[in-house]
């Protein structure tokens, strides 16, 4: 009888020490996890966040989209004590700039920087952002991207993509790049001109008498080393660090477009992070995007001075006739039925 009574005891206890020890595994609270499976929160966790950030551009630190990357990735490490890490990952590694957006609905890709005309095959009304020669000057383009109107469009494409743009940086004005000079409106006609797939783009050089050529980017290079194409449209900075300098001879300043570039986080992984980890990434890229126009925009006259020495001729003709061109075609009446015309009419209005 004495020996039952132990072998019960001793049970009894065995049983408590178990219950003692397994009734502590969630008193760290809620965490967010990595892309590597971490966890952690901002707040008192050892562990660190681990994000990626992907982008298609160079990795090169002239690189428009990696610049942006470098400082959203110093603002979020500073800003939350090391506690969230950003991995850049360039060179579209990760795929191009449509794969990684459908990749941030999907879940697969956290983060993203990418040109702005990707996300009209998302939602047509980002095409208000690519409108030629509607935005003419920084400081005009800086009031548009902030504005409570483009704000009203991220909100709504986070809710119904379930991507969230997190702020815009910039590429800057495109311009026309290749082996022929574009001094007037004339010299366009019949040119072939190598454009993303991009409806806003095609229509943009047709109605410039140029011949689109639709293309991916990566063959861009070659297509013009191999005269496949006569010229394509980029902005200086990406002719600079991407080395086309080396195939092209002349930098022709027609500033056909402005090029905004969407910084991008999943609404999932967003929504997964605590509210101190939501404040640090947004309050981040804001910061991150401040710097970044900035830099671009300071940077502009070096740019083209190193293409010059590099021996590219910049062209530089009188854009009056471009945008009359454009103006007399009907593409902006084409495309405002697909934009809205509220939010078309708004945007016109904020860049008089």
């Amino acid at each position: 009888m004495k020996k039952a009574l132990a072998i019960l005891m001793s049970t009894l206890m065995l049983a408590s020490l178990l219950t003692g020890c397994g009734g502590s595994s969630n008193s760290s609270g809620s965490a967010a996890s990595g892309s590597n499976g971490t966890t952690s929160d901002t707040s008192g966790s050892s562990e660190t966040v681990k994000i990626q950030l992907a982008h298609s551009d160079t990795e090169s630190e002239d690189g428009i989209h990696q610049k942006m990357a470098m400082l959203f990735r110093d603002y979020v490490s500073e800003m939350s004590d090391g506690a969230i890490e950003i991995e850049i990952v360039g060179n579209g590694q990760l795929g191009g700039e449509r794969d990684l957006v459908e990749g941030m609905q999907l879940g697969t890709i956290e983060m993203a920087s990418t040109a702005n005309m990707v996300l009209s095959n998302f939602d047509a009304r980002f095409s208000v952002l690519d409108l030629p020669y509607l935005i003419t000057n920084y400081e005009t383009a800086y009031k548009v991207l902030d504005s409570d109107e483009i704000q009203g469009l991220l909100d709504s494409f986070a809710q119904e993509s379930g991507v969230r743009v997190l702020t815009y940086g910039q590429g800057g004005f495109r311009q026309v790049i290749g082996n022929v000079a574009i001094n007037s409106l004339a010299d366009m006609k019949g040119v072939k001109v190598r454009v993303p797939e991009s409806d806003i783009y095609i229509d943009t050089f047709a109605a410039l008498g140029a011949n689109p050529t639709p293309l991916a980017y990566t063959d861009t290079f070659t297509a013009l080393q191999q005269g496949t194409v006569d010229a394509f449209e980029i902005t200086p900075a990406v002719v600079l660090s991407a080395d086309f300098y080396e195939v092209c001879s002349d930098i022709s300043m027609t500033n056909h477009l402005y090029s905004p570039n969407p910084l991008m986080i999943s609404e999932s992984l967003f929504e997964s992070l605590t509210e101190e980890q939501q404040n640090v990434i947004t309050e981040a890229a804001k910061k991150a995007a401040a710097d970044q126009r900035q830099w671009l925009e300071d940077g502009e006259t070096d740019t083209l001075a190193q293409l010059q020495e590099k021996g590219m001729t910049v062209n530089t003709p009188d854009l009056t006739e471009f945008q009359a061109a454009v103006e007399s075609s009907g593409l902006y009446d084409s495309y405002k039925d697909t934009i809205g015309t509220d939010l078309f009419d708004s945007i016109q209005a904020l860049c008089k």
